[in-house]
């Protein structure tokens, strides 16, 4: 039985609603998880006086990016693996895809921070007019709390939908939906409270008159939802005739090579809840607890080392008042009158009693459960350490293989966008239009036959980091001198230290061979000598020679 609209929007509302009911439960950690990472601690817990020291650690920022420091160490690529069948040009489509992926970096990166901070994030991939084949296709990161995902699928391929919620201004819901009639309201962050009115969906200002805001700042909610099971796009807002009618519905533009519909988001995930692997889970959270207690303990010790001053007390009456201003001028400590007769002398020190050595005992420990969330030696943020050489070598392993980890999902991530990215230029190619891309093996027209293929993308760091890199380099130095002996020609052991250690290609060049030695020319009517045999080696020569 076919859908209806009244279906449709039914099933929007409700996966809308599980998607706001789950991020408004979670948008409180959210909030403390970004303000410690902008060293903001403070902004959302009261936990000292006004008048108090706040001290603010920067060990959250520290952990984010020191994983993202040891994640990323150049422009992202990926080699292309050509279709059995033949089809499609393998150059073009990996030229085409790496100047992709090398103007994308800012914006991988920034959804790898998001997925380290947050539970995880998005790539969404977007057509735009341009004259250019780099053009046609933006890539922007966009938050998790943006994206609505089926909760219940046991892996991406298996959902069943997938929505974006965003704000677009009143003029450009306009030019893209037509002049309708849209009721605005100021956009809303996610961090900023607001209140909803019956229809959930619905969010406004509290006391906003939105008659009072030109167009320029009003804006809609649109859910931009993509329907797997019937290969349906819609597009929905309840800021138009309150939700009861559709912006627009239209088959899903693009598809897989073998005909399965494609939405244009991709997920970024480093790590995923073991029974609902659709809902991440953040690194954060591994060290929030541990960075709080750190700031409340380092800002008792703030304040307690102001307390910590010289301070007297005097037998009152035994100094006028021009007399103690000359005792105490110059001096951090106060003065405090007692009439008590056991006073030993006029004036006595009051003793101060030392912060107990449990606290510092208790930031040794802290800092140890940091360590342990972060996942991280100490010695890639550059702390010094006191370590062994081998203690340092067990912990550089440690650490590649887990950062390896994160970085075979960055590799994911990657492939499947540029996966995304050239099925996205199927539709979008003009054959009218003619664009020449300069390739290795020379330049080339874009046409369709050349990217409609079954590709397999791999992302050519394979999980390389800076630290895997530096335990290759290592165990490869110390093989340089076995390898030739295990039969490894010399030019494939150059080769691979040049890529390894990032050389000129030139070093790969090999030397001419060197001419060989010109035989002396004989006169006219004579005899060439022979050339003499080597002595044969005695007895005690030969010997030697073979080692006995």
């Amino acid at each position: 039985m076919p859908r209806t609209e009244k279906d449709r929007i039914q099933f929007l509302r409700a996966a809308l609603q599980n998607h706001t009911d789950f991020w408004d439960e979670a948008r409180p950690r959210m909030r403390r998880y970004k303000n410690a990472y902008m060293t903001k601690f403070y902004a959302d817990i009261d936990l000292v006086s006004d008048t108090a020291i706040r001290v603010e650690t920067a060990d959250a920022y520290a952990t984010i990016e020191s994983m993202m420091g040891s994640l990323f160490t150049k422009y992202p690529s990926v080699e292309v693996g050509p279709d059995i069948t033949g089809k499609g040009d393998a150059v073009f489509t990996k030229t085409i895809a790496n100047d992709f992926l090398k103007s994308a970096r800012t914006q991988v990166e920034s959804a790898a921070r998001m997925a380290l901070i947050y539970t995880s994030s998005f790539l969404k991939l977007a057509p735009r007019e341009s004259n250019t084949l780099l053009g046609k296709i933006a890539m922007r990161a966009i938050p998790p709390w943006q994206i609505i995902v089926d909760q219940d699928a046991a892996a991406w391929e298996d959902c069943r939908f997938v929505g974006h919620v965003y704000y677009l201004s009143v003029d450009e819901a306009i030019a893209k939906f037509g002049n309708k009639k849209f009721v605005g309201a100021p956009q809303r962050d996610y961090f900023t409270d607001y209140e909803r009115n019956n229809d959930r969906s619905y969010r406004s200002y509290n006391g906003t008159s939105n008659a009072e805001l030109p167009n320029e700042y009003l804006y809609i909610e649109v859910v931009e939802m993509y329907d797997l099971l019937n290969s349906e796009l819609l597009f929905w807002s309840s800021h138009y005739k309150n939700g009861a009618e559709l912006l627009s519905k239209d088959a899903i533009p693009v598809m897989t090579f073998d005909g399965r519909p494609l939405p244009n988001i991709v997920p970024f995930y480093f790590a995923r809840q073991p029974d609902r692997p659709m809902i991440g889970y953040s690194a954060m959270s591994r060290v929030y607890d541990q960075c709080f207690e750190k700031n409340v303990l380092r800002t008792f010790w703030a304040n307690a080392v102001r307390r910590d001053s010289r301070q007297f007390i005097y037998k009152e009456g035994a100094f006028d008042d021009e007399a103690l201003a000359k005792i105490t001028s110059g001096i951090d400590g106060a003065m405090i009158p007692t009439d008590n007769d056991t006073l030993a002398g006029l004036i006595a020190e009051v003793p101060v009693t030392p912060i107990s050595s449990n606290h510092a005992a208790y930031l040794n420990y802290i800092e140890s459960d940091l360590q342990k969330g972060s996942l991280t030696a100490g010695f890639t943020r550059g702390e010094a350490s006191k370590a062994t050489a081998t203690e340092v070598t067990a912990l550089m392993q440690y650490t590649s293989s887990e950062l390896g980890k994160m970085a075979r999902d960055r590799d994911a991530t990657i492939e499947q966008a540029v996966t995304l990215y050239i099925r996205m230029l199927i539709p979008l190619l003009d054959d009218g239009e003619t664009i020449v891309i300069a390739t290795p093996s020379g330049a080339s027209a874009a046409s369709v036959e050349k990217i409609d293929a079954d590709w397999s993308f791999y992302a050519t760091d394979g999980g390389g980091t800076p630290m895997t890199d530096m335990v290759r380099k290592q165990q490869l130095t110390q093989l340089l001198a076995v390898l030739p002996g295990l039969g490894v020609p010399a030019d494939k052991l150059r080769a691979e230290v040049v890529r390894l250690f990032d050389l000129p290609e030139a070093f790969n060049e090999a030397a001419p061979p060197a001419p060989a030695p010109e035989a002396p020319s004989a006169a006219p009517g004579s005899v060439v000598a022979p050339p003499e045999a080597a002595p044969t080696p005695s007895a005690d020569t030969a010997a030697v020679i073979g080692g006995v």
